[in-house]
């Protein structure tokens, strides 16, 4: 088989192997003019009947290298001709984008590319969006995350497909191949003259360190990289899965609310490695896209330590603070606006507690009780304590939204609604309390028990919520 075959063959299979193509799909081929993105292209532009995609190409102009960044455009103007593919150009001026924004120029072209790509995928419904990594790009990017001193998710490199839809065909693909690949189809390509320069780290990698590396230690280097970024993929997913479903038994009860919350008690007793990606986790949620380098996570597991209101700035605007044994993200607007909220009452509570409600000016007090023998007072209402099953309980402000079981059938009704129809006067209603556990009302304190948790002939333990006066 030659190497045209053998590289067609290789990225049918990584395409198929991890899922990175579905029928009926639209694919936009990112294409610099280079030889990995040309043979991407061609290859991609072969396989597009078999496996039923329509392509695109994107070319960003990134005006950093005049006449030579022109021509690189018309290049891919012309190929994409050639091969009766559409192609969408566009020039942007990458030096004042990264002095604005203060960025490198590789991290600057690199957010006005992925920019356009998303402009592009939103106006013409494209799905996946393809970029030419190959695994001499994987090697090259795990040396230098070693260098930078990563932990296992470095390791990893770079990942086949990602979430927001961006896939690699060319990932299991070397350079040398992509080059034979080019000859032996007479595709010619753009070379930009500036990867010969060892300004930057990535080329000084690829020109000096790699080969020296193949020369004295390891003809195999790069695939040996590629095992290791493999291998530490496998371990990196089984931890984050771990810490996934820890952080949904950690976090605070109302998860479609924010800030964000994580118990500190509780996340002080797990692994500082899976605590950091439980951490991870919930400042992503708060606020989308806040990478947190090891040194932010270092300084939250200092915050931890300190007393409420203590409070920690943090990449992208995300504010981390330490509220009564929690510990909340959120960005700096939605603080702003939390910290204004003085009707908001939140609290872990359990059994033999005693809450005092500062502006209701009440006392709230629960207690177990043997159902089969205890009455309850006026002032009182019981649950089912052992429905409970041991959840954590919490006493908190009535949330827009809230829902609780009203019927024997399961049926809910708003508790917006349920105090409406209770007649309770609007200036009353934000100072309502629930008990919940969860996302899941309990009881409307002082008013109303979930049909789910009602005593019945069978209940032995009963939960009493007692509610009264600071002198009662």
């Amino acid at each position: 088989m030659n190497n045209g075959n053998s590289v067609l063959k290789k990225v049918f299979e990584t395409v198929c192997e991890h899922n990175m193509i579905n029928r009926g799909e639209r694919i936009l081929a990112a294409v610099s003019g280079g030889a990995d993105s040309v043979c991407m292209l061609h290859v991609l532009n072969a396989l597009k009947t078999s496996l039923g995609f329509s392509i695109y190409c994107a070319h960003l102009n990134h005006g950093l290298r005049g006449e030579a960044a022109d021509r690189d455009e018309r290049f891919v103007v012309e190929l994409c001709g050639k091969l009766d593919i559409p192609v969408f150009t566009k020039t942007v001026d990458v030096r004042a984008f990264a002095e604005k924004e203060k960025l490198t120029l590789e991290e600057a072209g690199r957010v006005l590319r992925y920019e356009f790509f998303d402009e592009l995928s939103k106006r013409h419904r494209i799905e996946k969006i393809a970029t030419a990594h190959n695994k001499n790009d994987n090697a090259e990017t795990v040396l230098m995350r070693v260098f930078r001193g990563t932990g296992i998710d470095g390791l990893c490199g770079i990942s086949y497909r990602r979430e927001d839809g961006v896939i690699r065909p060319l990932l299991d693909t070397r350079r040398y191949e992509i080059e034979e690949y080019c000859r032996e189809n007479n595709l010619s390509f753009c070379t930009d003259e500036t990867n010969n320069e060892n300004e930057y780290t990535r080329n000084k990698i690829r020109n000096e360190l790699l080969p020296y590396l193949a020369e004295n230690f390891n003809s195999d280097i790069v695939d040996s990289l590629f095992r290791l970024s493999e291998n530490a993929k496998e371990d990196g997913e089984f931890l984050s899965g771990y810490a996934r479903r820890l952080y949904e038994r950690l976090r605070g009860p109302i998860s479609s609310k924010k800030p964000v919350m994580l118990h500190i008690e509780s996340l002080s007793m797990v692994s500082r490695s899976i605590a950091s990606r439980v951490v991870r986790i919930a400042a992503d949620e708060a606020v989308k896209g806040a990478k947190l380098e090891k040194k932010h996570i270092d300084d939250i597991f200092i915050l931890m330590t300190k007393e409420t209101g203590a409070r920690l700035s943090l990449p992208k605007g995300l504010v981390a603070e330490v509220q009564y044994g929690w510990l909340t993200f959120s960005d700096s607007e939605q603080k702003i606006k939390a910290l204004a909220d003085d009707k908001f009452f939140f609290t872990e509570v359990s059994p033999g507690d005693t809450v005092f409600v500062q502006n209701l000016e009440k006392n709230i007090y629960l207690k177990t009780e043997d159902a089969r023998t205890y009455k309850c007072k006026i002032n009182e209402q019981a649950l089912d304590y052992d429905k409970l099953g041991g959840r954590v309980l919490f006493l908190r402000s009535r949330r827009d939204g809230d829902r609780m079981v009203c019927f024997s059938d399961g049926r809910t009704k708003k508790i917006k609604n349920i105090l409406i129809d209770g007649k309770v006067p609007r200036s009353d209603r934000d100072k309502i309390l629930l008990l919940c556990t969860g996302d899941e009302v309990l009881a409307i304190v002082g008013s109303r028990v979930s049909e789910k948790y009602k005593t019945t002939k069978e209940t032995e333990r009963a939960l009493v919520i007692r509610y009264g006066d600071i002198d009662e």
